[in-house]
Order: structure tokens, then sequence, then C-alpha cells
């Protein structure tokens, strides 16, 4: 069967309880960017879809609240419940009964003047006519009541008002937007399972984590239940975990596969309770010795899941526990050396499916130590060099937060006062703080500059205190207030304990001195739980750096196109291009036409798309040339610095793409060089990045 339905008509089907959400769905999952796009559809009246409804006597599990609908018949919504539940929250001004999921904003307003919709922004809206809140508009009646509600006003407002009455009549009409409706009455739940995968393979796609639990629900149906319940008992001890966490679990309990695979559709519910019953044993020991022995306090402590998920299938092979203190600290030297260097940063299921294969063949943490070492290539511990104008969003921060709580750090200004993420009060809240505070650096360094801006917010500047001291240290000479700290406890943070590296005009060389006393202090901190033994191997598998060196050409291609079209009176190409350079690249490009005889030549009118066919010497050339370097330095700072940076990338990079030897020292070097440049050109980088 088929219809249609106004909305108005569809609100009030949700509200007789006539339509539901089978348990299996996934939560709520759209962003503020996608309900403003939404609405506007409705209000221009462009097509958006229509509404699947699954009507079935003996439905699966239904989520939330199941309200009496005098009918014999259930109406569960298999397509459509990003859509209705965006129009119930706007419409009603509240969730609906099966709400779950991403935070729903009902503030959500109307321009009159402009015909678009933003979210509540208090200076540019508040006491301004131009916008009404949309909730407000449809939930009261819209024009009718509103009408009746200008009258109120002063005559200007009222007037105003009047004027956009047409306007406001089209808004109140998405009211009587039209919807199709299309019902299937199928009764083998796999098939409509099958067709709910099927439908929402566009829109807003599931993800497999989505699909793969959806699977699950219709095998086991009270596993969202359980889910929930599990959810709040980890949350109480600052561990916060997701649908999609547990479901990867449960995945690699059942199927032994780190990927979703068909496989799931195959489990029976006998099998899924046992599994759930093997994780609820594994995950409570995995996390007290986390906590106790690790010193990771929460989930805020471990930037990837992936580390979580090797061990907890490790100890459903090992009795679900550790069976000694060396197998739990060997496994906390392998998860921190993981976190470190990014083992699950980039193809994460790849690199999950690897280390189960490790634990299936070795059953050792050994295995996975080894592992490390093909995935690295060296003796796992830090240089100063890593350190190098890394920030808080680094992979360092995390370790270096649980190397100071290993040295049971103190506050600097309330030595009483431990150092720990959970502390209670406002006052004593765990800090972030510079040591050379910015404000006071920024009256040397240019905070437009994104070198100075690098060095400014390092790690090796960063420090934990709590709120009470960050307020009164503030924006104080280093010289003057990092005496008085107790010396024990700058040597717990590993601070240099030298007053003349405390000026403003020393800063680098507290930096340099700060990175080693770092690397020590982080490297010591490992080497407790497990001393590895030299490798001195290179990584298997390189792509991963490689990689890494296209995205930091790409980024050097944009900057070198933006500063040099600014900066050009007429042809940016040959006003600033070094003349041996743009004869190279000029050869390159006819040659590759003559290739390519499809392609239009048209694209080389842009610097941008010519630039594509230099080396990685030429944009060091180009950027360091006399006539360029002043548009550059405000990026890269000390040209030999800069150089020496390029030098080391270009060894790394043509070892790996001409088939080169690489030593230790070259890829060591070519690493450090990458992190560099990923500093300086982080905000070109994250530009190019999907967003989620």
């Amino acid at each position: 069967m088929a219809g249609e339905k106004k909305i108005s008509e569809i609100l009030l089907s949700i509200d007789n309880g006539e339509y539901t959400i089978p348990e299996f769905q996934r939560g709520y999952v759209w962003n503020s960017k996608q309900v403003k796009g939404f609405f506007r559809s409705l209000y221009l009246g462009y097509p958006s879809g229509s509404f699947l409804i699954w009507k079935t006597k003996e439905p699966s599990k239904i989520r939330g609240e199941q309200k009496d609908s005098n009918s014999i018949f259930h109406q569960l919504i298999l397509d459509g419940q990003q859509r209705l539940t965006t129009i119930y929250t706007i419409f009603k001004g509240e969730t609906p009964e099966w709400y779950e999921g991403v935070s729903l904003r009902t503030d959500l307003y109307f321009d009159l003047e402009n015909e678009e919709f933003e979210y509540f922004m208090p200076k540019k809206m508040a006491n301004n006519p131009e916008w009404i809140n949309v909730s407000d508009f449809l939930r009261k009646g819209g024009v009718s009541t509103f009408i009746t509600y200008i009258q109120s006003l002063d005559d200007d407002a009222k007037n105003y008002y009047l004027s956009k009455i047409v306007i406001l009549n089209k808004l109140g009409a998405i009211q009587d937007y039209g919807y199709y409706i299309k019902e299937i009455t199928l009764t083998n739940i796999e098939k409509v399972v099958e067709i709910f995968n099927l439908v929402n393979k566009t829109g807003t796609t599931l993800n497999e984590s989505d699909l793969a639990l959806a699977i699950i629900t219709s095998n086991w149906p009270n596993v969202k239940d359980k889910y929930r319940e599990a959810i709040e008992k980890y949350k109480l001890h600052n561990y916060n975990f997701s649908f999609n966490f547990f479901t990867r679990c449960i995945n690699i309990l059942t199927t032994e596969r780190g990927k979703f695979t068909s496989d799931i559709a195959n489990v029976t519910e006998g099998e899924f309770e046992a599994a759930w019953e093997k994780l609820n044993k594994i995950l409570p020991h995995v996390i007290n010795v986390l906590r106790d022995n690790a010193y990771i306090d929460s989930s805020d402590n471990y930037n990837s899941l992936y580390v979580l998920y090797v061990l907890v299938y490790y100890l459903s092979k090992n009795n679900l526990n550790f069976e000694s203190e060396d197998e739990a600290n060997k496994a906390i030297y392998w998860l921190f050396t993981a976190l470190l260097w990014g083992r699950f940063s980039g193809s994460s299921e790849s690199f999950l499916e690897k280390d189960m294969n490790v634990i299936k063949e070795s059953n050792s943490i050994d295995g996975l130590i080894n592992e490390m070492h093909l995935y690295r290539g060296s003796n796992l511990s830090l240089r100063p060099d890593d350190l190098a104008l890394q920030g808080i969003r680094s992979k360092i921060y995390n370790l270096f937060y649980c190397a100071v709580r290993a040295q049971n750090a103190k506050d600097w200004t309330n030595p009483a006062v431990s150092l720990y993420s959970k502390n209670i009060g406002y006052n004593n809240k765990l800090q972030k703080h510079h040591i050379f505070p910015k404000a006071f650096l920024y009256k040397k360094l240019n905070s437009s500059n994104s070198i100075h801006k690098a060095l400014v917010n390092e790690i090796s500047n960063m420090s934990f205190i709590t709120q009470q001291s960050n307020i009164e240290i503030l924006a104080s000479d280093p010289a003057k207030y990092l005496p008085k700290i107790d010396q024990i406890q700058l040597r717990k943070q590993f601070v240099p304990t030298n007053e003349k590296l405390y000026t403003i005009d020393n800063y680098e060389l507290f930096l340099e001195e700060r990175r080693k006393l770092l690397c020590k202090g982080l490297n010591k901190f490992l080497e407790q739980y497990y001393v590895s033994k030299d490798k001195n191997e290179i990584p298997e598998d390189l792509t991963t750096y490689n990689n890494e060196i296209e995205i930091v050409e790409f980024a050097l291609r944009d900057l070198i196109s933006q500063k040099l079209e600014d900066a050009a009176e007429e042809d940016s190409y040959s006003e600033f291009i070094p003349r041996h350079i743009l004869d190279k690249a000029n050869g390159r490009i006819l040659s590759w036409l003559k290739k390519n005889p499809g392609e239009d030549n048209a694209q080389f009118t842009k610097i941008r798309r010519k630039l594509d066919f230099f080396d990685l010497q030429e944009y060091k050339d180009v950027i360091t040339s006399k006539i360029t370097w002043n548009l550059f330095e405000d990026n890269f700072g000390t040209k030999g610095v800069l150089m020496n940076r390029f030098s080391q990338l270009g060894e790394l990079r043509n070892g790996i793409r001409h088939s080169r030897d690489i030593t230790e020292a070259t890829l060591k070097d070519g690493e450090a060089a990458i992190s560099w440049f990923n500093s300086v050109l982080r905000n070109i980088i994250k530009e190019k990045q999907p967003q989620d």
C-alpha cells in the first residue's frame, strides 16, 4: 500500500502511537547543517524523499514506550527516522518517544529578510524582529496565531511583520508539505532488516557498525537494552562507551574478525549471550588494570578504541584476564606504544585484523610487540625531535599525562592537591598550563606567525596545574614565578630547573632542554612496564610514510600558489618562479599533454595546477628564493631550519619512491620532518581533510 500524508497528519499519527521505531534502527545522527538544509527544502517545497513503513502484527522489539493505538497492526519506520524525528522535534518543541542519539536543538530560527534558517546566535538574533523562532511559530499554530500575537506589538513591529505576510504564510505552509508513504507487510524479520540495510545505503548512510547492530538486533532483540545498561555502568567509572564500541567487541568475540562481515548474521542468540557474558568479565578487568597500573583514569586518556579491541580479543583467548603482573605490564607497554606511534590512525580495521592474526598465531603480547617493531621499525622510544612543534593534539599528550600521574606530581601553588583529571571542586580542576604563558610570549613572538604559534603551544611548553594555580600564575614572567615552585614538583613534570632558561630570550633553549627531559622521562615511564630490545629494522610497509609525504606535498603546493597569487601583479607563475625551474616544469607539462591528448590545456592557466609538476627540491627553491622568502617567512620561521627539514623529507621520499636503501637514521629524520611540516601546515592540511 502507498499514499500521501501531510506533515500535520504524520505528526498526529506519531502522537497517536501509530508510528514507532524498530529497535534495530540506529539513533538520531543528523547534525545542525543537515537540519537547516532539510528545513530549507521543506520551505522551498523541494523533494525530500519518502517514508518506508513496515506494517506488521508481530514486530521486532520496539524502541521507547509503546502507546495503545487501537490497531492490530504496528507501523514501524524503516526509512525516514532522521526526517521524522527532526520534523516532530521542531514542530512540537520536544523529541518523540523513540528518540535517542545526538543532541537535537529546537532553537532553529528563520530570517524574514533573506529567507534562511540558522540556529540561535544571541548577538545576531536577540531582539531582532527579522529573526523568528521556527519551533515557536509552528508549534503555536503558524500564521493565524502569529497574526493575533503581533496585535500586541508597537506599530512599527506590527507593520514590519504584516509586510512579510507572504513569507510567513510560506513558512507556515510547511505543515502541508506532502510525503509519500510506502508500506510493506513482510513477516520475515531478516528480510525486513535486509530491506532496511538497502534503503539506508543512501542519504546519511549507516556505517558498517550500524548495519551489524541492525542484524544483531534481529537475532538478539534485547541487545540495545544491555548496551544502554553497560554504558551507564561504565560511565560511573569515567569510561564512555557507545553502541558502536560494544557492537565491535561482540563482532570480534563471535566471528573472530576485526572487520564486520556477513558472518555476524549466522550467530545465534545463545552465542551472542555467551559473548556478552565474556565481555562483561573482560572489560572490567582491563579497565581496572589500565586505571590502577597505567594511570589511564578515563576514556579521555587514550585516542583510539582499537587498542581495547585487541586486548579484549587477547583476553578472550586467555582465561578472560591477565595471568601475571608481567603479562599485564607488557600489555600496557604495547598499548602505549600503539597509541604513541599511531598504530590505528589509518586503516584501523586492517591493523586490527593483523593484530588479531598475531594473537591467533602466537597467543602472546610479545607477538604484538614484535608486530609494533615491524610497523614502527625502531626501538619504539621517543627522541627530542619527535616533540618539535607538537601540541596537545599530538599522540604524545596522553602519554605525558599518564607519566606525570605516575610521578604522583602535586599542584604548583597548592602541593597538597594531586594532579588528577577527576579532581573534585572548581579550584582543583586540572588545567593545561603554558609554562611560558601565551600572553607573555606574544610580547615578543607574533601570534599570526604559524611557526611562532606552534612554538608557543608546543607540548614542551605545557604542564599540568589546578584551576586555582592557573588563576594565580596567569601571564606571569617565568623568571619570577618558576623559581618559587618546589624543584621536586618541576622535576616530576620534567621541567628544567636551570633558571637561566626562564627568560623570554632563552625560550627556544628552554624548549630544547625540555624536549630532552620529556623524552627521557616518558621513555623511562615506558621502560617500567617493559624494556624492548632494539630492533634496527625498517618497517615492512612504507606506504604510510609515502601517504604522509604526499599530504605534505599537496599542502606545500596549496600554500605556494596561495602566497604567490596574492602577491602577484599579473602572472604569479612568470613573476616569481625562477627561470631554471620554470623551464623544467614547462617541459614536463608539455610531455604530459602529449601522452594525454584528451586533456584540456586550459587547466594550466592557474599556477596551482602547474605546481603539480614540481618536485620537492623545487618547492624548497621557490620558497627560499630571495624574491619570495619574505612571503613565506611567517609560515616557516628560520630558513636554515626549513632547508634542513626539506633535506630530511627528501631523503625519505626518494628512498621510498626510488626503492633505495633506507637507514633507520633516514627514517627517523624523515618522520621528524613530516611531523614538523604537519605542524607548520596544519591549517591547510585540515581544510583538505574530509569533515565528519
